[in-house]
């Protein structure tokens, strides 16, 4: 590979877990890829470094996250690197995946089962037209 390559390809994949979780959820991902050459982060969001009791006994900094907050924090550890990272995210995580990448952030991302964001319709408008007599009267036979 030559220089110009090598410096380019992601050797970094930052891991972003989801709501009610916590980067113990990527602990067996991270073996994964560190066996595969990459160095892996797996931050957790701002104000939820403790361990997993902590956070049981006190939930708090849960309600006080904002989306901005969040994706913020992990902009900042993204801009650190020498090289755009993989970002993979989980639920939230892959929205906020989405978003970090929409601020030109990454190599490329991976959205593990990503949250939709108010406006988006989960389901295809093809598949909700084709159901809607279905819906209006499910006890009409087919």
């Amino acid at each position: 590979m030559s220089n110009a390559a090598e410096s380019t390809t992601p050797n970094t994949i930052v891991l972003i877990h989801g709501l009610w979780m916590s980067p113990l959820s990527w602990e067996k991902w991270i073996e994964r890829y560190e066996s595969r050459g990459y160095r892996v982060l797996a931050p957790s969001w701002p104000g939820m470094e403790g361990g997993v009791e902590q956070l049981r006994s006190d939930p708090s900094p849960i309600a006080r996250q904002s989306v901005k907050t969040i994706v913020d924090h992990y902009d900042r550890i993204i801009r650190e690197l020498k090289r755009p990272p993989i970002i993979m995210g989980h639920s939230f995580g892959g929205t906020f995946t989405q978003i970090l990448l929409d601020r030109g952030l990454g190599a490329v991302g991976v959205g593990v089962a990503p949250s939709t964001v108010r406006g988006v319709v989960s389901l295809p408008l093809s598949t909700l037209r084709a159901t809607t007599s279905l819906s209006r009267n499910p006890d009409q036979p087919a």
